[in-house]
């Protein structure tokens, strides 16, 4: 669900007045709707324009940014349960309890808008040559101009935040605009164009990076010239009544606001006994949005849930290191990108734990595989190990930790661990494919490599890896036994069947008995190789008239025995009928 989130720092204001994590409100039934507040902030703007720079608009590719829009919001349906029947399509609407529950409701009505925004684009590439999809184009710019009223209704009656309230109020202004200059109504689109341009310019101004906004400026400024070429006018350069008046009060108590608050206090990270600040805004939102998730990893009790989760961490210790990299007046660069690369590298780690976690518990039957899912074999732990002390290889590359650090020396004793552990699962992979002497190999290979693991713990005081060598010690005693017993039947078994084959293949002949498979375990039970003398067979003779005698013989003159030929009319007829 949360895989199409690029990036959170698209989602946030400089200043964010309340992060935009996945919020999730317990409401309370006997509160009124007019009492509800929405919790969140959301930087309308900045998302829309990433997402269309990702899904085609970057090429005017308005078909392919449309159908990413509808697979979003299926994405959202399913993530959210919002279903609309199975069968026959039912409409349901967003509630004022559902749009403060969780922020995804409001990504559902800016999707829809967008939507509705890109296929009017798209038909209008060919309104010039057809009139149909010219009043396809005006339907479909209504639906996003509702859309867009939906959502401006939705932050005004729940009291979200100023930017977020300005922003819908932009964006709304915008679509009507749009509606209006396709309509040919040139009056009302430039005052609708205008009204956007100038929440625009003010937002650029109560935010430390206005390149999107002022972007959104000049995209808008080919329309109003054309509707003031239309209007043979100057143009009109304020907001005019009362919804205009208000609107300019809310854009200057924004930037009062913006002006008086706080700076937002910077952080600080220590790793490898090495303290660095962090004042970067981006880099401070990824990190406090990291440090959230890591706590939710520890506080959840769920497999599938701790997953998602460190998809998330991922994803977040890859925008980091991306934004590091692109700025070039962070400092301490290099030391900052391979924090965030050992934060990626441990939480992939535990991410591989949880699965194998996952495997373990349906091998031993702890957890009922369900029907239909796949079954869980030795060999999946073996890829997963692989994958870890993968990782755990890169971790010892990174050249920022300190090969005589803690840091360090954990991970040597976790790649012994995980390499132990490797090392008793290929020995369960040859046990249950009945390969005991194998088995028991590698089952002592293994005793070997918990004693290695045992002596590098010296100093390092873990009472986690202790009991895990003890529980993995006991179960290779006990693996072990078991091989060699099975061993041992297979062995008696065999003897078993040597009795009772006795010496008959002595008086066999060898070639005669090729085809059956016999255990020799004497050396006077080899049969025989071949009878001496051997037997006579019939062979044919050998010939007495051979071909070379052909040259020396002479036939008898047949001469008179052969027709001779016909001559004239009568040998043409014979030539032609064959005869």
């Amino acid at each position: 669900i949360y895989n199409e989130y690029k990036s959170y720092l698209s989602m946030v204001s400089e200043d964010p007045v309340v992060s935009t994590e996945d919020v999730v409100v317990q409401l309370d039934e006997n509160k009124k709707i007019e009492d509800l507040v929405c919790p969140f902030s959301y930087s309308l703007l900045k998302e829309i324009r990433a997402l269309q720079n990702l899904h085609g608009l970057k090429h005017d590719d308005y078909q392919r940014y449309r159908q990413y829009c509808t697979r979003k919001l299926h994405r959202l349906y399913k993530g959210l349960k919002f279903l609309h029947g199975s069968r026959k399509y039912q409409n349901k609407a967003i509630t004022p309890e559902l749009f403060i529950k969780d922020i995804r409701y409001m990504e559902i009505i800016v999707m829809r808008a967008e939507r509705a925004w890109a296929y009017a684009m798209d038909l209008k590439q060919f309104a010039n040559t057809e009139s149909r999809k010219q009043v396809a184009l005006i339907g479909k710019l209504k639906k996003a101009v509702a859309f867009s009223s939906e959502l401006v209704e939705k932050c005004t009656s729940l009291k979200c935040d100023t930017s977020t309230q300005l922003e819908a109020k932009a964006y709304h202004q915008y679509m009507q605009g749009m509606l209006f200059y396709e309509q040919g109504i040139w009056q009302k689109a430039l005052l609708a164009f205008t009204s956007s341009q100038r929440i625009y310019d003010k937002l650029s101004g109560a935010v430390d990076d206005p390149t999107v906004y002022k972007a959104k400026h000049e995209e808008m400024m080919p329309n109003k010239q054309y509707c003031l070429y239309n209007i043979q006018s100057l143009g009109v350069d304020k907001l005019e009544g009362e919804e205009g008046e208000v609107l300019l009060k809310d854009l200057d108590e924004l930037i009062a606001s913006k002006a008086t608050a706080p700076v937002a206090t910077a952080k600080e990270i220590r790793w490898e006994n090495k303290a660095i600040t962090i004042t970067d805004d981006e880099i401070k939102i990824l990190l406090t949005k990291i440090e959230d998730d890591i706590q939710q990893v520890k506080e959840c009790t769920g497999s599938e849930k701790k997953l998602e989760l460190y998809e998330d961490i991922l994803g977040s210790c890859r925008d980091a290191v991306q934004v590091i990299r692109k700025k070039s007046n962070i400092e301490d660069r290099d030391y900052l990108v391979d924090y965030f690369t050992c934060l990626r590298l441990t939480n992939t780690i535990d991410r591989f734990l949880v699965m194998t976690k996952q495997v373990s518990e349906k091998l031993e039957g702890v957890v009922e595989t369900r029907p239909g899912s796949k079954v869980a074999r030795p060999e999946d732990l073996v890829r997963l190990y692989d994958i870890i002390l993968q990782n755990y290889a890169d971790l010892k590359d990174i050249s920022s930790l300190d090969r005589d650090g803690n840091i360090y020396k954990m991970i040597e004793v976790n790649t012994l661990l995980f390499r132990t552990k490797r090392c008793f699962y290929i020995a369960e992979c040859h046990l249950s494919h009945s390969n005991w002497l194998n088995a028991i190999v590698l089952y002592d290979q293994c005793s070997s490599h918990i004693e290695d693991t045992r002596d590098s713990c010296h100093g390092i005081h873990d009472d986690g890896i202790t009991a895990e060598l003890n529980d993995l010690s006991k179960q290779v005693y006990s693996q072990r036994c078991s091989a060699h017993a099975s061993a041992f039947l297979s062995t008696q078994l065999n003897d078993e069947e040597l009795k009772t084959m006795g010496i008959s293949n002595k008086d066999k002949v060898l070639e005669d008995c090729l085809d059956d498979f016999s255990i020799i375990s004497n050396v006077n039970d080899i049969p025989t190789l071949s009878a001496l003398p051997p037997p006579l067979r019939p062979i044919p003779c050998k010939p007495t008239f051979f071909d070379i005698c052909l040259n020396h013989i002479e036939f008898p003159d047949l001469e008179h025995r052969v027709e001779k030929g016909g001559s004239g009319f009568s040998s043409i007829t014979k030539w032609i009928w064959g005869r």
